[in-house]
């Protein structure tokens, strides 16, 4: 559908049956204290069937300016015309579109007579229903919902309004929100030939890889600069399938062409497809060996001092603390098993066969930022149950990755001795074991 005929569509009408105002008057009035504006959809298309179906205001009519309302388009200050209304809701019983006016926020919907959506025929500067091209220009543009003091005479240089600032692509038609950033996408293509018929596919995919399966647009598949079909993506895909395509080589790429701001275009990688011919296959075969790569522990200190118990009057325990650090270099094949890094503390000893149990002996782990593995759950020292570090605990874990990712891991160690422990320098065994 032409862009003008999305405008006839969508941008006709004042939300009143109201006195005329020049279309080519540009508006100086301020918009009222917490006047914003919500559009359902938030973005869109020339091609839709309609701009939007909702709108809501979030501040009623201020005093003295509850006789009407009505909305209005306008781009680098310049009034573009009238919007087309938007019918009030099943619930609504007032005549125009007083409702919201006394105060309470509007709301206006295409819930009533939805086949008949306007309330005048008032349309945009220089567009008609005969073809005229629309007056918007690509760039930013403003929606205003205007209140009125009163019905017969519209003041749209004074008079207060609420307004949302939006965007229009006249190359692609698409609308939507200023300053949002639109998400990202990429293109996957696949093409095989069989006699002169070409089968193409295409998905749709966000940056994770996943398939964006929101995406709304089309697929444009193109042999070499020549289109050669183009559908319309349903959940993150589409495809097609050619026939009486001539023989030799054909180069297809596609070309992901969104119809709203929400996401961005791209396009595939080429792929290149033999077709006719005297062809004969072969089956090609590899042997790819496991085993390849490596699980390694580094960065562990061969000492962590706890430093000088303190009494802690509120739980009376004599408490030390110190940091622990590793780092998991994983380098194997993704089909490797998962690595797990444990740690188990012995009893603490010093002269005199003076002894600390391992219980009381605690760690909170962390992994740091952009590290591919999770830590563990903190294990608290014995209070009146537990075993603390006595007991294998979990430091970290993750999955192989064999691009060689890091996991660079630590944990503070907590130290609550009871208050009666005997005065020593103690020292105990801590052991990490990665498996």
């Amino acid at each position: 559908m032409s862009i003008k005929k999305k405008l006839v569509a969508v941008a006709v009408a004042s939300a009143l049956i109201l006195g005329g105002v020049g279309a080519a008057q540009t508006a100086q009035a301020a918009p009222i204290s917490g006047g914003s504006i919500t559009l359902t959809p938030s973005s869109g298309n020339v091609s839709d069937q309609y701009f939007v179906t909702g709108m809501t205001v979030s501040a009623g009519a201020p005093v003295g300016y509850r006789a009407a309302s009505s909305t209005w388009i306008f781009q680098n200050g310049v009034n573009m015309g009238g919007f087309s209304s938007l019918r009030k809701p099943a619930t609504d019983s007032t005549t125009y579109g007083s409702y919201g006016l006394d105060g309470s926020p509007a709301s206006l919907d295409r819930s009533i007579s939805p086949g008949n959506p306007y309330l005048t025929n008032k349309q945009l500067t220089g567009l008609n229903f005969s073809g005229t091209p629309s007056i918007l220009q690509t760039g930013n543009f403003e929606l205003r919902y205007y209140y009125h003091a009163l019905s017969t005479s519209l003041d749209l240089v004074n008079e207060p309004y609420a307004t949302i600032a939006l965007n229009y692509d006249s190359v692609s038609g698409a609308w939507g929100p200023v300053g949002q950033p639109a998400i990202a996408t990429t293109v996957s293509l696949s093409a095989s030939a069989s006699g002169s018929a070409v089968n193409l596919g295409a998905i749709v995919k966000l940056a994770d890889s996943s398939t964006a399966t929101a995406a709304a647009g089309n697929v444009v598949f193109v042999d070499g600069a020549t289109t050669v079909a183009t559908v319309a993506v349903v959940s993150g895909a589409a495809s097609a399938s050619l026939t009486g395509v001539s023989t030799g080589s054909h180069n297809y790429t596609a070309q992901f062409v969104p119809t709203n701001t929400t996401f961005s275009g791209s396009t595939s990688a080429a792929s290149t497809v033999q077709v006719g011919g005297i062809q004969q296959t072969t089956t090609t075969s590899v042997t790819v060996p496991g085993g390849i790569g490596s699980l390694s522990l580094t960065g562990v200190s061969s000492s962590v001092a706890l430093g000088t118990a303190a009494l802690n009057t509120t739980s009376n325990t004599l408490d030390a603390s110190g940091t622990l650090n590793a780092i998991v270099k994983d380098t194997r094949q993704t089909d490797a098993a998962s690595w797990s890094l444990t740690g188990q503390v012995g009893d603490f000893t010093a002269a005199g066969s003076k002894t600390i149990s391992g219980k009381y002996l605690g760690w909170t782990p962390s992994v740091l930022n952009g590290s591919i593995g999770s830590a563990g759950s903190a294990v608290l020292p014995y209070s009146t149950s537990g075993n603390g570090l006595k007991d294998i605990s979990p430091l970290s874990n993750g999955a192989p990755s064999y691009a060689g990712d890091l996991t660079t891991v630590s944990a503070v160690l907590l130290l609550k001795a009871p208050a009666k422990t005997a005065a020593g320098a103690y020292t105990a065994t801590l052991t990490l074991t990665l498996i």
